[in-house]
């Protein structure tokens, strides 16, 4: 009896010293991590296929949609690195919005009143001064692309100013918010490049 509670008391010892402490919530904490990165990558997939099956794309779909699927790969490559994940993830649903918001820009116009136009007036006023930092995150992040983001941008926001001139201000609040979201994908793809970035000087 004696020896086969020796032996009981030497296992339980040898458990005790494998144990550490907040091992167990660290390895839950990467479970959930990697759980949520997968999903995420599953979310911006299904996204993708939904904008690609829409039909009729404007020119702008292209460049969105061929930006949105690489930025994705390069996610999926990332998994490992959760700042960078967050980031290239970010960049690829703000094309993603992007090209959902030139989409709904082709829906017809509702009845107009005056609250309409100050409120296209007001929106494209910040997406001016927002695309205003697109060539400062573009030269920041250094991808092969930027050039053409800023392109894309500045294009979307002449056409939402456009319609704003036609009266048509649903659309123009449309137009310059896919233009806003170009930014957007290219602040998160500098921050993904400078982790921690030098402030600018004027």
């Amino acid at each position: 009896m004696r020896k086969l509670w020796m032996c009981a008391l030497a296992a339980l010892l040898l458990c005790c010293a494998e144990w550490v402490p907040g091992r167990d919530s660290d390895q839950r904490r990467e479970d959930r991590e990697q759980r949520r990165r997968r999903e995420k990558i599953e979310d911006l997939s299904r996204k993708l296929s939904r904008r690609l099956a829409v039909p009729n794309p404007a020119k702008e779909h292209g460049f969105l949609h061929e930006q949105a699927s690489a930025l994705l790969e390069r996610a999926r490559q990332a998994r490992e690195d959760a700042y960078l994940f967050d980031r290239l993830a970010a960049a690829t649903n703000a094309l993603l919005e992007s090209s959902e918001e030139i989409f709904e820009a082709r829906e017809p116009e509702r009845d107009k009143d005056d609250d309409d136009q100050r409120e296209a007036a007001v929106a494209l006023q910040r997406h001016y001064f927002r695309i205003q930092q697109a060539e400062y995150f573009a030269k920041m992040g250094n991808e092969e692309q930027a050039g053409e983001y800023v392109k894309q941008s500045r294009s979307l926001y002449q056409q939402a100013r456009r319609a704003y001139d036609q009266k048509q201000y649903r659309q123009a609040r449309k137009l310059g918010e896919a233009s806003s979201y170009i930014v957007r994908a290219l602040e998160n793809l500098a921050q993904a490049a400078v982790r921690i970035p030098e402030p600018p000087r004027l």
